[in-house]
């Protein structure tokens, strides 16, 4: 069995450092430098990529904060309505992929970046940072399941339980190889986000149903399903869908040449 332990690591003037935060932090590093790599290998301009990379790291937070506080704790928003506006004070996952897909969506369009490509390059960031992500969420506990005897259950302090942040981590690692082999060769545009919704969705669906009901905060359930339960339903939709979706093949061309821009003496040089 492993042990619980608490990862705070220090306090700054009253506020306590965890872990948790800084695995966060260095997967959005980590997902955004792979991301932009994955990209230009792809076609895109690594400019585009940072400057879509950036806005959906800002449109995801917001929204993991929001679905967690109306759809996991809306007796909070009765208490104080000002917690809408406290970005840590809950996150949801799938909150946080809505928030950044509706940037994503909104600002490839309107910059005129191809959006599947651009998916597909994000699939790859996003895998590797979800292992920094779900291994904060192990070192936080804070996705408790029921109790068990399971040889990998921690034991939380008040007896052993499934610590599904732990489960979801070591399923990321081999969700993040699987994803990462299939893209050594160039595939359908489309492709790689399809697979890691699809192969995603179910393992976390299942997931769900050992989550802790016996806690002080159990999560609610909507006909009997958690909200990322509802959510995993369209994702893994979504995902079969792009993998049967008809789409040409994304070749390796490398990022497009950069034009050096003409200043006005080599300009006026041109025209003489």
């Amino acid at each position: 069995m492993i042990p619980y332990i608490d990862f705070t690591l220090f306090e700054i003037f009253g506020w306590q450092i965890h872990m948790f935060g800084v695995l966060v932090a260095l997967g959005v590093v980590v997902g955004d430098r792979i991301t932009v790599r994955e990209g230009a290998k792809r076609g895109l301009d690594p400019r585009d990529v940072r400057y879509l990379n950036a806005r959906m790291v800002i449109g995801g937070f917001i929204m993991a904060h929001l679905v967690s506080v109306v759809f996991y704790f809306p007796e909070n928003i009765k208490k104080n309505p000002w917690v809408l506006l406290n970005l840590w004070a809950g996150l949801s996952s799938f909150g946080g992929f809505l928030g950044a897909a509706i940037t994503y969506l909104y600002l490839s369009r309107k910059e005129n970046i191809p959006t599947l490509p651009y998916a597909d390059a994000v699939a790859l960031g996003l895998s590797v940072g979800w292992i920094f992500g779900r291994l904060g969420c192990t070192t936080a506990h804070d996705h408790p399941g029921l109790h068990t005897n399971f040889f990998l259950a921690v034991r939380y302090p008040d007896g052993p339980r499934h610590d599904l942040g732990l489960y979801e981590f070591l399923f990321t690692v081999v969700l993040t190889i699987i994803l990462h082999r299939y893209a050594r060769r160039p595939r359908p545009a489309g492709r790689l986000i399809g697979l890691f919704a699809f192969l995603y969705a179910p393992v976390r669906f299942g997931l769900d149903f050992v989550r802790a009901t016996d806690v002080a905060r159990p999560d609610q359930r909507y006909a009997h399903l958690t909200p990322a339960q509802w959510a995993c339903i369209g994702t893994f939709a979504l995902g079969f869908w792009l993998l049967r979706r008809t789409s040409p093949v994304l070749e390796f061309t490398g990022p497009p040449a950069v034009v050096p821009d003409v200043v006005p003496e080599q300009e006026a040089n041109a025209k003489a």
